[in-house]
């Protein structure tokens, strides 16, 4: 009878585990940085044409030279699905098939680029 307790505390005790894991990991996506964390857009003026010599260097082989989006999505009317802050991000940090542009360009060209994109509505 003792076994059964026990053992009976012990699959309640895992089932419990399991349940509390499942919770928590549903709060956040894998690999996502919660909201405090997220990277701040550095405050920057527009700036068209320095925006689209950018575009025309890193971005036009993927989504087109009219954003029409090639290999990469449409972008012509991007500014109504994300916001800046989002754009930054994306860009920042890329996803799925889309690299992260941190490391080949500056933080300001990045949020110049992602004020341009939000305008795209």
């Amino acid at each position: 009878m003792y076994k059964w307790i026990m053992s009976g505390l012990f699959f309640g005790a895992c089932l419990f585990g399991v349940i509390i894991l499942a919770v928590t990991s549903f709060n956040e996506a894998p690999g996502e940085q919660p909201e405090a964390q997220a990277p701040a857009i550095p405050a920057v003026q527009l700036d068209v044409a320095a925006a689209e010599a950018i575009y025309k260097k890193s971005c036009i082989s993927c989504h087109g030279d009219q954003l029409q989006g090639t290999m990469g999505p449409n972008l012509q009317k991007v500014g109504t699905k994300y916001t800046k802050e989002q754009l930054y991000k994306l860009i920042l940090n890329g996803k799925g098939g889309m690299p992260a542009f941190k490391s080949s360009l500056k933080e300001e060209e990045v949020a110049n680029l992602a004020l341009w994109l939000a305008d795209h509505k």
